[in-house]
Protein backbone atom coordinates (compact mmCIF):
# COMPACT_ATOMS: atom_id res chain seq x y z
CA UNK A 1 0.00 0.00 0.00
CA UNK A 2 1.05 3.61 -0.91
CA UNK A 3 0.49 4.51 3.20
CA UNK A 4 2.76 2.15 4.42
CA UNK A 5 5.66 3.31 2.11
CA UNK A 6 5.55 7.23 2.43
CA UNK A 7 7.92 7.25 5.62
CA UNK A 8 10.49 5.70 3.93
CA UNK A 9 9.98 7.31 0.42
CA UNK A 10 10.52 10.89 1.90
CA UNK A 11 13.77 12.48 2.46
CA UNK A 12 14.83 12.44 5.96
CA UNK A 13 15.19 15.23 8.55
CA UNK A 14 16.55 15.99 11.91
CA UNK A 15 14.14 18.90 12.11
CA UNK A 16 12.49 19.38 15.58
CA UNK A 17 8.44 19.32 14.49
CA UNK A 18 9.17 17.03 11.32
CA UNK A 19 5.72 15.43 10.40
CA UNK A 20 7.66 12.66 8.30
CA UNK A 21 6.63 10.17 11.06
CA UNK A 22 3.25 10.66 10.77
CA UNK A 23 2.66 10.75 6.97
CA UNK A 24 1.07 7.56 6.86
CA UNK A 25 -1.97 8.56 8.87
CA UNK A 26 -2.04 12.48 7.56
CA UNK A 27 -2.53 11.01 3.99
CA UNK A 28 -4.98 8.39 5.35
CA UNK A 29 -7.09 11.31 6.68
CA UNK A 30 -6.98 13.50 3.84
CA UNK A 31 -6.64 11.20 0.61
CA UNK A 32 -10.45 11.30 0.71
CA UNK A 33 -10.63 14.79 0.07
CA UNK A 34 -11.06 16.51 -3.35
CA UNK A 35 -8.35 18.88 -4.39
CA UNK A 36 -5.84 19.47 -7.09
CA UNK A 37 -3.80 22.48 -6.04
CA UNK A 38 -2.62 23.34 -2.58
CA UNK A 39 -0.75 25.67 -0.04
CA UNK A 40 1.48 24.08 2.48
CA UNK A 41 1.02 27.87 4.36
CA UNK A 42 3.82 26.54 7.25
CA UNK A 43 5.94 24.19 5.21
CA UNK A 44 9.19 23.17 7.40
CA UNK A 45 11.30 21.09 5.90
CA UNK A 46 8.66 20.33 2.82
CA UNK A 47 7.95 16.60 4.43
CA UNK A 48 3.98 17.37 3.53
CA UNK A 49 4.99 19.16 0.73
CA UNK A 50 6.68 16.13 -0.74
CA UNK A 51 3.56 13.96 0.67
CA UNK A 52 1.53 16.28 -1.52
CA UNK A 53 3.78 15.76 -4.07
CA UNK A 54 3.82 12.31 -4.46
CA UNK A 55 0.10 11.81 -4.68
CA UNK A 56 0.49 14.16 -7.96
CA UNK A 57 -0.82 17.43 -6.62
CA UNK A 58 0.36 20.97 -7.93
CA UNK A 59 2.03 22.23 -4.91
CA UNK A 60 3.30 25.32 -3.13
CA UNK A 61 5.25 25.07 -0.42
CA UNK A 62 6.00 28.50 1.98
CA UNK A 63 7.41 29.20 4.81
CA UNK A 64 9.49 32.14 6.53
CA UNK A 65 12.87 30.35 7.16
CA UNK A 66 15.18 30.64 4.30
CA UNK A 67 16.34 27.58 4.82
CA UNK A 68 13.55 25.59 4.77
CA UNK A 69 12.85 27.85 1.51
CA UNK A 70 15.95 26.14 0.36
CA UNK A 71 15.08 22.64 0.89
CA UNK A 72 11.72 23.67 -1.05
CA UNK A 73 13.32 24.54 -4.04
CA UNK A 74 15.78 21.37 -3.32
CA UNK A 75 12.73 18.72 -3.22
CA UNK A 76 9.50 20.21 -4.05
CA UNK A 77 9.98 22.80 -7.43
CA UNK A 78 12.79 20.79 -8.61
CA UNK A 79 11.94 17.77 -10.45
CA UNK A 80 14.86 16.79 -12.07
CA UNK A 81 18.07 19.03 -11.73
CA UNK A 82 20.86 16.79 -9.30
CA UNK A 83 24.16 17.28 -7.96
CA UNK A 84 26.61 15.20 -10.25
CA UNK A 85 29.96 13.62 -8.61
CA UNK A 86 32.23 16.54 -10.14
CA UNK A 87 29.59 19.17 -8.57
CA UNK A 88 30.24 17.18 -5.43
CA UNK A 89 34.05 17.03 -5.68
CA UNK A 90 34.08 20.93 -6.74
CA UNK A 91 31.86 22.14 -3.41
CA UNK A 92 34.63 19.81 -1.03
CA UNK A 93 37.60 20.98 -2.47
CA UNK A 94 39.39 24.06 -2.48
CA UNK A 95 39.25 25.82 -6.26
CA UNK A 96 41.71 28.68 -5.59
CA UNK A 97 39.12 31.14 -4.09
CA UNK A 98 40.20 33.97 -1.68
CA UNK A 99 38.50 32.00 1.07
CA UNK A 100 36.31 33.73 3.85
CA UNK A 101 37.09 32.38 7.70
CA UNK A 102 33.94 34.14 9.52
CA UNK A 103 32.57 31.03 10.49
CA UNK A 104 35.87 29.99 11.77
CA UNK A 105 36.64 33.59 13.40
CA UNK A 106 33.31 33.76 14.96
CA UNK A 107 32.16 30.38 16.03
CA UNK A 108 35.19 29.41 17.99
CA UNK A 109 34.38 26.29 20.83
CA UNK A 110 30.66 27.23 20.16
CA UNK A 111 29.16 24.13 17.56
CA UNK A 112 32.03 22.84 16.14
CA UNK A 113 35.84 22.21 16.12
CA UNK A 114 38.02 24.95 14.37
CA UNK A 115 38.79 22.30 11.37
CA UNK A 116 34.96 21.62 11.05
CA UNK A 117 34.21 25.41 10.62
CA UNK A 118 37.39 25.87 8.15
CA UNK A 119 35.35 23.58 6.60
CA UNK A 120 32.21 24.85 6.91
CA UNK A 121 33.31 28.32 5.27
CA UNK A 122 34.73 26.46 2.22
CA UNK A 123 31.61 24.51 1.67
CA UNK A 124 29.28 27.63 2.16
CA UNK A 125 31.76 29.77 -0.20
CA UNK A 126 31.84 27.05 -3.00
CA UNK A 127 28.22 26.55 -3.04
CA UNK A 128 27.54 30.69 -3.44
CA UNK A 129 30.50 29.69 -6.71
CA UNK A 130 28.65 27.51 -8.16
CA UNK A 131 27.71 30.55 -10.32
CA UNK A 132 30.95 30.02 -11.87
CA UNK A 133 29.74 26.88 -13.35
CA UNK A 134 25.74 27.13 -13.98
CA UNK A 135 23.40 29.56 -14.43
CA UNK A 136 19.81 30.69 -14.15
CA UNK A 137 17.46 28.69 -12.60
CA UNK A 138 20.26 25.17 -12.81
CA UNK A 139 22.71 27.35 -10.53
CA UNK A 140 19.20 28.33 -7.93
CA UNK A 141 18.58 23.96 -7.97
CA UNK A 142 21.93 23.09 -7.97
CA UNK A 143 22.15 25.83 -4.74
CA UNK A 144 19.40 24.83 -3.29
CA UNK A 145 20.40 20.92 -3.29
CA UNK A 146 23.97 21.81 -1.79
CA UNK A 147 22.46 23.93 0.83
CA UNK A 148 19.98 21.35 1.72
CA UNK A 149 22.66 18.48 2.33
CA UNK A 150 24.87 20.79 4.46
CA UNK A 151 21.63 21.66 6.74
CA UNK A 152 20.98 18.32 7.00
CA UNK A 153 24.85 17.54 7.79
CA UNK A 154 24.93 20.39 10.26
CA UNK A 155 22.18 19.45 12.09
CA UNK A 156 23.63 15.84 12.24
CA UNK A 157 26.53 17.06 14.23
CA UNK A 158 25.03 18.55 16.86
CA UNK A 159 23.50 17.50 20.22
CA UNK A 160 19.60 17.63 20.28
CA UNK A 161 20.14 18.60 16.25
CA UNK A 162 20.05 21.97 17.21
CA UNK A 163 21.67 25.75 17.89
CA UNK A 164 19.93 27.24 21.18
CA UNK A 165 23.13 26.90 23.04
CA UNK A 166 26.60 27.07 23.06
CA UNK A 167 27.80 23.21 23.79
CA UNK A 168 30.18 21.13 21.94
CA UNK A 169 31.74 20.27 24.82
CA UNK A 170 28.98 17.62 24.86
CA UNK A 171 30.10 16.29 21.89
CA UNK A 172 33.79 16.16 23.24
CA UNK A 173 33.65 15.05 26.30
CA UNK A 174 34.65 10.91 27.26
CA UNK A 175 31.64 10.41 29.04
CA UNK A 176 28.56 7.98 28.61
CA UNK A 177 25.62 9.42 27.43
CA UNK A 178 21.69 8.44 27.95
CA UNK A 179 21.05 10.83 24.19
CA UNK A 180 22.36 11.32 20.47
CA UNK A 181 25.26 9.34 18.25
CA UNK A 182 28.69 10.12 18.95
CA UNK A 183 29.22 8.08 16.07
CA UNK A 184 27.89 10.11 13.59
CA UNK A 185 29.10 13.44 15.76
CA UNK A 186 32.78 11.92 14.85
CA UNK A 187 31.85 11.29 11.81
CA UNK A 188 33.76 13.88 9.05
CA UNK A 189 31.68 16.74 7.59
CA UNK A 190 32.50 15.72 4.13
CA UNK A 191 31.28 11.84 4.46
CA UNK A 192 28.10 13.05 6.01
CA UNK A 193 27.22 16.01 2.96
CA UNK A 194 28.30 12.70 0.74
CA UNK A 195 25.54 11.19 2.20
CA UNK A 196 23.21 13.87 2.31
CA UNK A 197 24.00 14.49 -1.63
CA UNK A 198 23.98 11.02 -2.06
CA UNK A 199 20.76 10.65 -0.46
CA UNK A 200 18.85 13.31 -2.26
CA UNK A 201 19.92 11.90 -5.61
CA UNK A 202 17.13 9.39 -5.00
CA UNK A 203 14.59 11.72 -3.57
CA UNK A 204 14.43 13.98 -6.84
CA UNK A 205 10.90 13.14 -8.49
CA UNK A 206 8.69 14.73 -10.75
CA UNK A 207 5.51 14.38 -10.93
CA UNK A 208 4.77 16.46 -13.93
CA UNK A 209 3.40 19.51 -12.32
CA UNK A 210 4.72 22.78 -12.10
CA UNK A 211 5.25 23.28 -8.06
CA UNK A 212 6.23 26.47 -6.56
CA UNK A 213 8.58 27.63 -3.43
CA UNK A 214 7.89 30.70 -1.34
CA UNK A 215 9.40 32.62 1.55
CA UNK A 216 7.12 34.85 2.83
CA UNK A 217 4.94 35.44 6.02
CA UNK A 218 2.04 34.06 5.38
CA UNK A 219 -0.30 37.14 6.41
CA UNK A 220 1.15 39.38 4.22
CA UNK A 221 1.03 36.74 1.02
CA UNK A 222 -1.55 37.60 -1.65
CA UNK A 223 -4.68 36.26 -1.44
CA UNK A 224 -5.01 33.03 -3.83
CA UNK A 225 -7.26 30.27 -4.44
CA UNK A 226 -6.25 27.05 -3.70
CA UNK A 227 -8.15 23.72 -3.88
CA UNK A 228 -6.57 22.88 -0.18
CA UNK A 229 -4.38 24.88 2.10
CA UNK A 230 -2.65 22.59 4.86
CA UNK A 231 -1.67 24.68 7.93
CA UNK A 232 0.91 23.52 10.21
CA UNK A 233 1.83 26.69 12.83
CA UNK A 234 4.25 26.06 15.71
CA UNK A 235 2.21 25.14 18.59
CA UNK A 236 1.45 27.16 21.39
CA UNK A 237 1.53 24.54 25.17
CA UNK A 238 -0.79 25.52 27.35
CA UNK A 239 1.75 26.19 30.06
CA UNK A 240 3.93 28.42 28.04
CA UNK A 241 3.68 32.12 26.43
CA UNK A 242 4.73 31.17 22.76
CA UNK A 243 5.49 28.48 20.76
CA UNK A 244 8.43 26.74 20.22
CA UNK A 245 10.62 29.82 18.09
CA UNK A 246 12.32 27.90 14.88
CA UNK A 247 14.29 31.10 14.40
CA UNK A 248 16.06 31.06 17.41
CA UNK A 249 16.64 27.22 17.33
CA UNK A 250 18.36 27.37 13.50
CA UNK A 251 19.74 30.34 13.39
CA UNK A 252 22.69 29.42 12.12
CA UNK A 253 21.27 27.98 9.00
CA UNK A 254 19.70 31.34 8.54
CA UNK A 255 23.14 33.13 8.74
CA UNK A 256 24.16 30.40 6.28
CA UNK A 257 22.10 31.58 3.80
CA UNK A 258 22.60 35.51 4.32
CA UNK A 259 26.58 34.92 4.67
CA UNK A 260 27.74 38.01 3.38
CA UNK A 261 26.26 39.68 6.06
CA UNK A 262 25.89 37.75 8.46
CA UNK A 263 28.57 39.54 10.92
CA UNK A 264 26.12 42.57 11.30
CA UNK A 265 23.48 40.76 12.37
CA UNK A 266 24.80 38.99 15.66
CA UNK A 267 23.36 38.72 19.49
CA UNK A 268 26.87 39.34 20.91
CA UNK A 269 25.13 39.31 24.16
CA UNK A 270 24.21 35.40 23.90
CA UNK A 271 27.44 32.88 24.16
CA UNK A 272 25.96 30.69 21.34
CA UNK A 273 25.59 33.95 19.11
CA UNK A 274 22.25 33.88 17.35
CA UNK A 275 21.43 35.93 15.19
CA UNK A 276 19.60 39.00 16.31
CA UNK A 277 15.66 37.72 16.77
CA UNK A 278 12.81 39.65 14.60
CA UNK A 279 10.13 40.23 16.41
CA UNK A 280 7.24 38.26 15.20
CA UNK A 281 4.24 39.02 17.41
CA UNK A 282 1.95 36.51 15.34
CA UNK A 283 3.17 33.95 17.96
CA UNK A 284 1.89 34.78 21.51
CA UNK A 285 -1.01 34.66 23.44
CA UNK A 286 -2.38 38.09 22.47
CA UNK A 287 -2.37 38.00 18.74
CA UNK A 288 -2.63 33.91 17.88
CA UNK A 289 -6.52 34.06 17.93
CA UNK A 290 -6.85 36.94 15.98
CA UNK A 291 -4.15 35.71 13.34
CA UNK A 292 -5.53 32.35 12.88
CA UNK A 293 -9.16 34.01 12.43
CA UNK A 294 -7.22 35.91 9.42
CA UNK A 295 -5.66 32.83 7.65
CA UNK A 296 -8.75 31.39 7.51
CA UNK A 297 -10.91 34.19 6.34
CA UNK A 298 -7.91 34.69 3.37
CA UNK A 299 -8.34 31.03 2.33
CA UNK A 300 -12.08 30.61 2.96
CA UNK A 301 -12.97 29.26 -0.15
CA UNK A 302 -10.18 26.22 -0.38
CA UNK A 303 -10.53 23.19 1.99
CA UNK A 304 -8.49 23.61 5.11
CA UNK A 305 -6.88 20.97 6.89
CA UNK A 306 -5.30 22.42 9.98
CA UNK A 307 -2.09 20.33 12.22
CA UNK A 308 -2.46 21.14 15.84
CA UNK A 309 -1.14 20.06 19.29
CA UNK A 310 -3.25 19.01 21.93
CA UNK A 311 -3.31 20.07 24.63
CA UNK A 312 -2.17 23.60 23.32
CA UNK A 313 -3.02 26.98 23.34
CA UNK A 314 -6.02 28.60 21.42
CA UNK A 315 -8.24 24.90 22.57
CA UNK A 316 -9.23 22.69 19.79
CA UNK A 317 -12.66 24.45 20.75
CA UNK A 318 -11.82 27.88 20.00
CA UNK A 319 -10.03 27.04 16.50
CA UNK A 320 -13.44 25.08 15.58
CA UNK A 321 -15.68 28.02 16.36
CA UNK A 322 -13.35 30.25 14.51
CA UNK A 323 -13.42 27.90 10.97
CA UNK A 324 -17.08 27.67 12.21
CA UNK A 325 -17.44 31.38 10.76
CA UNK A 326 -16.11 30.21 7.24
CA UNK A 327 -17.04 26.55 6.94
CA UNK A 328 -20.13 24.68 6.91
CA UNK A 329 -17.90 21.36 8.41
CA UNK A 330 -15.22 20.72 10.78
CA UNK A 331 -14.16 17.16 11.53
CA UNK A 332 -11.31 16.45 14.34
CA UNK A 333 -8.71 13.43 13.84
CA UNK A 334 -6.11 12.61 16.66
CA UNK A 335 -3.56 10.37 17.17
CA UNK A 336 -1.45 9.93 20.63
CA UNK A 337 2.13 10.99 19.21
CA UNK A 338 5.46 12.83 21.03
CA UNK A 339 7.89 14.25 19.12
CA UNK A 340 11.69 13.41 20.07
CA UNK A 341 13.12 15.76 22.40
CA UNK A 342 9.80 16.72 23.56
CA UNK A 343 9.64 17.17 27.42
CA UNK A 344 6.23 18.30 27.61
CA UNK A 345 4.87 15.25 28.88
CA UNK A 346 4.28 15.77 33.31
CA UNK A 347 3.05 13.24 35.33
CA UNK A 348 1.61 10.97 32.52
CA UNK A 349 -0.39 13.43 30.28
CA UNK A 350 -0.85 12.33 26.96
CA UNK A 351 -0.33 14.82 23.82
CA UNK A 352 -2.12 14.15 20.59
CA UNK A 353 -1.36 15.16 17.12
CA UNK A 354 -5.22 16.63 15.61
CA UNK A 355 -5.68 17.30 12.23
CA UNK A 356 -9.02 19.31 11.55
CA UNK A 357 -10.78 19.00 8.28
CA UNK A 358 -12.96 21.95 7.44
CA UNK A 359 -14.85 22.01 4.30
Amino acid sequence: MFADKITSISPSTRYQGSKRRILPWIYENIKHLEFDTVLDGFGGTASVSYLFKLMGKRVTFNDVLLSNYQTAVALIENNRITLYKGDISYLLHKNGFDYPDFIHETFKDIYYTDNENKWLDIVIHNTYMLSEKYGGNILRKKQALSFHALFQACLSKRPYNLFHRKNLYMRLANTQRSFGNKKTWDTPFSELFIKFCDELSNKIISNKRRNIAKCENILEMNKKRYDLVYLDPPYIRSNQPAPIDYYSLYHFLEGIMDYCNWKGKIDHTKKNKPLINKNNSFWDKTSVENNFDRIFNKFKDSLIVFSYGEPGYPSIEIIKDLLYQYKKKVEIERKEYTYKLNHSRKNGDKLYEVLIIAQ
